[in-house]
Formats: structure tokens, sequence, C-alpha cells
């Protein structure tokens, strides 16, 4: 499935052993630029499917406030509604765990 893996790790080779993963399909984050709100989750929607990204504490911080937000936006019982609520739902889970490890979050490009 095309998309980015978040995952708890402080650098790429941490990454790449890591067992928790977060999906950011492909589908959702077209879901997200294409919205209303896009530019409002720029932390997200701003990812480039074929980088890689370390996200700082504060950066982590910003991504659990923008997954509050989507919970909140989206709210339709459409399929993308659907998704976009659990993947924030997971994605504020594992920036909650990585802050409370002490670990950064990283994003993986396909």
């Amino acid at each position: 499935m095309v998309g980015i893996d978040f995952c708890i790790a402080n650098n790429e080779k941490e990454a790449a052993v890591s067992i928790k993963t977060v999906k950011f399909e492909e589908k959702t984050h077209d879901y997200l630029l294409e919205s209303k709100w896009g530019d409002s989750f720029e932390l997200l929607t701003g990812l480039d499917q074929y980088d890689d990204k370390l996200f700082s504490k504060q950066e982590i911080y910003e991504l659990i406030k923008i997954c509050e937000a989507l919970k909140t936006i989206c709210r339709q019982p459409g399929e993308l509604d659907l998704k976009t609520r659990r993947f924030a739902k997971e994605l504020k889970d594992l920036c909650s765990d990585a802050l409370k490890l002490n670990k950064l979050v990283f994003a993986v490009g396909d």
C-alpha cells in the first residue's frame, strides 16, 4: 500500500527496525490536500511520499494538535472521513508514546 509510514525512532536506523507503525495512506493524504483545510495541516500535507522526515519534539506536539483537529473536523460518515479519523487517532497515540519514551517520530516514504 502506497503512503508514508510513521514510527517511533530517533534516526533512520531505528526506523528500519521499528515494529509499531502508522500508515498515512495516499488516499488520506490526497483527501487532506484537496480539502478546504489542507493548508492548516501543512506538517502532514507537505510531506513528500518518497522522502523521509524526522520530526522534532516541537513538531510532534504540532502533530498531536493536528490529529485532534482532524478527529473533530472529519465527522462525515463517509469512508475517507472514517479513515482520516482512524489515522489521526493512531498517529496521536504514536506521538504520545514517542514523547513518553523521550524519542522522536520518523516518517518513512515509500
